[in-house]
Formats: structure tokens, sequence, C-alpha cells
């Protein structure tokens, strides 16, 4: 009875070292990884006139000792105003996955990319035409989405307002 107890005391013991282990193995593994970059997002202009496109300027700083790039298809931008979002273009339906009945797919081999020296800053600047339609005056707020390029986690910028203004119809004299 003696060596039965003894063997199971060690098979015991083997579970609970063996189940300790693993536990901290999955905890070691699950562990958040540290997010490799900052991000924020600027209007060019407050004000834009109808007709004019509005300029967003996204700002990614390293936050890592090492060199990184951030490719074009590693971010989305998007747009609402008074009336939801407004009507999408082609290419930021292509960058969203959203297509329409009838869209032909954009060619994907223009890849534009930028590299970020460790600890520093760069801007990228885009046209929100570019990816929306904003004829139509009224206000509207923008944010960006980028992946992270080490942890992979999608990191959302503020958010920042602008307005689009229709033209100022002169009184007659």
């Amino acid at each position: 009875m003696n060596v039965l107890m003894s063997t199971t005391r060690l098979a015991f013991i083997a579970i609970i070292v063996t189940s300790s282990i693993s536990i901290a193995a999955q905890t070691a593994a699950s562990a958040p990884k540290p997010n490799s970059i900052a991000i924020s997002l600027k209007m060019k202009e407050q004000q834009v006139p109808v007709g004019q496109s509005p300029w967003a300027i996204l700002s990614v700083k390293n936050l890592t000792d090492e060199s990184m790039e951030i490719h074009n298809y590693t971010y989305r931008v998007y747009v609402e105003g008074d009336k939801g979002e407004p009507p999408t273009t082609l290419v930021q339906r292509q960058m969203t996955g959203r297509f329409k009945p009838g869209d032909v797919p954009l060619r994907m081999d223009e890849n534009a990319l930028w590299s970020i020296a460790p600890g520093r800053s760069d801007e990228h600047s885009f046209q929100l035409t570019y990816l929306y339609d904003l004829s139509e005056p009224g206000e509207y707020s923008v944010y960006a989405e980028v992946m992270d390029p080490y942890s992979h986690k999608l990191l959302r910028t503020n958010t920042v307002q602008f307005k689009v203004q229709a033209p100022k119809v002169q009184a007659p004299k």
C-alpha cells in the first residue's frame, strides 16, 4: 500500500507540475504584444469649398528600435457625414472589400509604402475625394485604422472634423 500511495503522490505531483508549465506557457504566449507604432490624424484645412478635396494627414511614430515599413494596404480611412457614410469611390470599395455589383477591381500592383526609422515619426497625406464623394456641403468626421506591423492589431486614430462649404452666393447690388 505504501508503494501504491507513493506512486499516486508522484503521479499527482507530475500532473500539477505539467499543468503549471502548460498554463504558464499559454499565459506567456497569449500576453499581448505592445504597440510598435503611435498614430494620429489631422486635417490640412478644417474648411474646404465644394469641388476641392480635403487632405488628411496620417502621422505614424515608430516606437521600436528597428526600421519599419507601412504599406498602403495596412491602413483604412473612414468618413462620416450628416447623413452617414458618403458614397465611396471604387478605390475605397476595393480597399475595404465592399464592392458594388458591376465594379471591376483595380490593378493592385502599385504598392505604396514608406519606411520609418527607429524612434522617428513620418506623415502620409492623402486626398479624401480619392476615397469618398464629398461633393455635398456639410460637416464630416474622419478617422483611420492602421495595422500595427508587429502586434498585427488594428489601431484607431483620433477622429477629426472638417467642413465642405457650399459656394457663397453674392447678393445682387
